[in-house]
């Protein structure tokens, strides 16, 4: 230290006091940390809720594209396969005009004779 910088420091000295006066009693102040935290644990919890709307809402959107795009899945209601009712009383009337559809004719069953 320079001896200029030493002259201005003791001249700002202030003389010590023997006792310090006591301060008056006074409501106790939060503490600065305790005042910080109470809007950091809101926007936390805030976000953790915007967070799991966000999951909810993303699953169930997946969960309706891929019910639509998936290619195995019936988009329509599934229709019979089987021709449609007039054409077919058309076949049965020609069938049975020519003699075609009639009751099989089967031999006897076989049977057993009782002693």
């Amino acid at each position: 230290m320079s001896k200029s910088r030493r002259a201005r420091a003791k001249t700002r000295k202030r003389p010590v006091t023997a006792v310090p006066a006591p301060r008056p009693p006074s409501t106790p102040q939060p503490a600065p940390e305790a005042s910080r935290l109470v809007p950091a644990r809101r926007r936390a919890r805030i976000a953790k809720v915007g967070i799991g709307a966000a999951a909810v809402v993303g699953l169930g959107a997946a969960m309706g594209l891929s019910r639509v795009n998936y290619a195995g899945h019936s988009k329509h209601p599934v229709k019979p396969l089987a021709i449609p009712q007039p054409l077919y009383e058309v076949v049965r009337k020609n069938l049975l005009q020519a003699g075609i559809l009639a009751p099989a004719t089967a031999p006897p069953d076989a049977t057993t004779a009782t002693s």
